[in-house]
C-alpha cells in the first residue's frame, strides 16, 4: 500500500455511512491524519506548490463538507508533473465538532505567498486515484482541515527536502 493509500485509509470513517453533522450539509466525519512535519506532508502529497491564493470564489465539495475555492497562481512546484500556471483548490474543514466549522477562518490566505501540499480533491474519503496527467486534475485539496498550508514569504526557505 502507498503512503498516500496508509494515510487516506487513517482517514477511515467515524460512523459507517455519511453522517450529517450540520443542518443542511452531508458529509463523512473522519479521523485525521496528523502530520509531524513538513516533510511529512511533502512526502504524502501528490503535488507540492508555492502560490498566491486569489480570493474565495465559490466552494469545492469535499468529503469533510464544503470548502472555499480558491484560484492558486503558481510560481514554484515542487513536487508532482504539474505545468499550469494556476490551479483550484480549497482547504479541509472539520464539520463533525461542536461549533463547525472548524477551523472557523479558511485555512488558505487570499493574497499571502503560501506552501501547499494537495491531493485532487474528492467527495470520497477512501479515493486513491491520481490520474498520470496532473493537469487533467480539476480541482485540488489540502491534506487534511489542519496541515497542508505554511507561510512562505519570498526567500524563506523550503522547510522540507525535496524528492531529486
Amino acid at each position: 500500500m502507498t503512503r498516500t493509500a496508509a494515510s487516506l485509509a487513517v482517514l477511515m470513517l467515524v460512523a459507517s455511512s455519511a453522517t450529517a453533522c450540520a443542518a443542511s450539509a452531508v458529509q463523512t466525519c473522519v479521523d485525521w491524519v496528523s502530520y509531524a512535519d513538513a516533510q511529512a506532508m511533502y512526502d504524502d502529497a501528490v503535488l507540492v506548490v508555492a502560490g498566491t491564493p486569489g480570493p474565495a470564489d465559490g466552494q469545492l465539495r469535499l468529503f469533510s463538507g464544503p470548502g472555499d475555492r480558491h484560484s492558486i497562481a503558481i510560481d514554484e512546484v515542487y513536487k508532482g508533473d504539474f505545468d499550469g500556471g494556476e490551479l483550484w483548490a480549497a482547504s479541509h474543514r472539520d464539520y463533525c465538532v461542536a461549533e463547525p466549522p472548524q477551523p472557523a477562518e479558511d485555512p488558505i490566505p487570499t493574497g499571502s505567498r503560501v506552501l501547499l501540499f494537495l491531493r485532487p480533491a474528492s467527495e470520497d474519503p477512501t479515493a486513491d486515484a491520481v490520474p498520470a496527467d496532473l493537469d487533467e486534475v480539476a480541482a485540488w485539496s489540502t491534506l487534511t482541515s489542519l496541515d497542508g498550508v505554511l507561510p512562505f514569504p519570498e526567500g524563506a526557505e523550503l522547510p522540507f527536502e525535496p524528492e531529486p
